[in-house]
């Protein structure tokens, strides 16, 4: 066999791994898209309103960092509410809407692994 039929077999072998390898990554990430593993927080949060004040409520499955912050319209952020470890189990979140104008403004809760957002109408 000469060197030059060795080196031949020797890409081919490696553009098969490298192939497989490919392959392997694509299938690993394709059925684990959209998925949220259950060591990380899954969060559960809705909000309301009540004498100048909005509560969001955030439902933990498991303890987690989080973040609770109010943004306006524009994606500028306007209140940090919250930030810290956190126990499974439900929390709530006030903040003072008196301060804020009319107008759209939405909330986000951010974990390391997820994140959750709603938007609320100031009237």
């Amino acid at each position: 066999m000469s060197t030059l039929e060795i080196l031949k077999n020797a890409l081919l072998i490696s553009l098969v791994v490298i192939l497989i390898f490919i392959l392997y990554k694509r299938l690993i990430h394709t059925l684990s898209k959209n998925r949220i593993n259950a060591k990380y927080a899954n969060i559960e949060n809705s909000i309301r309103f009540e004498d100048e004040k909005g509560f969001i409520q955030v439902e933990l499955k498991n303890k987690a960092y989080l973040i609770v912050e109010v943004y306006n319209h524009q994606g500028n952020r306007v209140e940090a509410i919250e930030e810290g470890d956190f126990e499974a189990g439900k929390h709530s979140f006030s903040f003072g809407t008196s301060a804020l104008e009319k107008g759209r403004y939405y909330y986000k809760v951010t974990s390391p692994y997820q994140e959750s957002s709603q938007y609320f109408d100031l009237v």
